[in-house]
């Protein structure tokens, strides 16, 4: 049997071009000209699903047209999942009952769940902590209730939309780059087309931070780092339960937790902690496995226990 290609360049073959040609196209567009839209109707920020799900189950003065446009926006986030189908449905060396199987694959055992969560209080918590001590509370800061309510809501409202990237990234991508790497260079070559596909949505939100470009610039590296580190972690759980649900889950439950610290405090630098966290961990992972030698790239399948 002639040895599989790996490499770099496995990405730009004519498979994986289709999938990430369908998910750029889907997406860039729709987040775009929404926001284009929002602009000439001086209709506000319409591409954050934290603040549609806010005006939708918490703010009663929310107008029509604010809602209409962030569900237009929302719309973007299906770009992968749709790619994925797709890619999957062309591509013979994958199949959609497979596909299926993977991301209906809810039971992997319990304590994977537990260190998704021990991973992201790891994480998250410290940065939390930091910016508690040192910066002042939002002066409309949301209740307790509100706010675990909210919490949940959101939960729920990312395994629905932001989540079902992972059919695409990890369920076709990820799985097809796997073969003949380990997690981290598997982590390294989905994480990066990623960061770009994430692109449009950042660089809007910078500017409307008032950042000039060399700000921009530096701020996209900071996101586009941090994009691949935990890119490297999906990879790192999907190698050892070969589940996209479980992605599902990591993609919520890390996309909501930490707006937590967002929403109760003004200015806070969660996202730069928790990057430089994140990359403690997946380098900390790495050298556990080359350590233990338990990793074996690409095996067909993985067993969880």
């Amino acid at each position: 049997m002639a040895e599989e290609k790996t490499g770099p360049l496995r990405v730009f073959e004519k498979p994986h071009l289709i999938y990430l040609a369908i998910a750029f196209g889907v997406t860039w567009p729709i987040w775009i000209a929404t926001w284009l839209i929002a602009r000439s109707m001086e209709a506000g920020d319409q591409l954050f699903n934290q603040d549609l799900v806010w005006n939708l189950f918490f703010d009663r003065e929310a107008t029509g047209t604010v809602v209409w446009l962030s569900l237009l926006s929302l719309l973007g986030v299906f770009g992968p999942m749709i790619g994925g189908i797709v890619a999957t449905r062309l591509d013979p060396s994958v199949s959609l009952s497979d596909l299926r199987e993977r991301v209906g694959r809810v039971q992997v055992g319990v304590r994977w769940y537990g260190l998704v969560i021990g991973i992201l209080v790891l994480v998250a918590g410290p940065a939390a902590l930091i910016v508690a001590l040192t910066t002042d509370m939002m002066p409309d800061a949301p209740g307790a209730g509100q706010l675990l309510g909210f919490l949940a809501i959101f939960f729920v409202f990312q395994i629905l939309t932001s989540g079902t990237e992972e059919i695409g990234w990890r369920g076709y991508l990820n799985e097809k780059l796997r073969h003949g790497r380990d997690f981290w260079e598997t982590g390294w070559a989905v994480g990066l087309p990623w960061a770009i596909w994430h692109m449009p949505v950042v660089v809007i939100m910078f500017h409307q931070q008032g950042m000039v470009a060399v700000q921009i610039i530096g701020s996209l590296f900071g996101f586009g780092i941090g994009i691949v580190a935990i890119a490297i972690l999906h990879a790192w759980f999907y190698e050892r339960t070969h589940s996209v649900f479980l992605n599902i889950f990591i993609h919520a439950i890390f996309n909501t937790l930490p707006l937590a610290t967002v929403l109760v405090f003004e200015g806070s630098p969660v996202a730069v902690i928790s990057n430089l966290l994140m990359w403690v961990v997946v380098v900390s992972l790495r050298r556990q496995s080359r350590r233990r030698g338990d990793f074996d790239p690409g095996s067909a399948t993985r067993q969880a226990t």
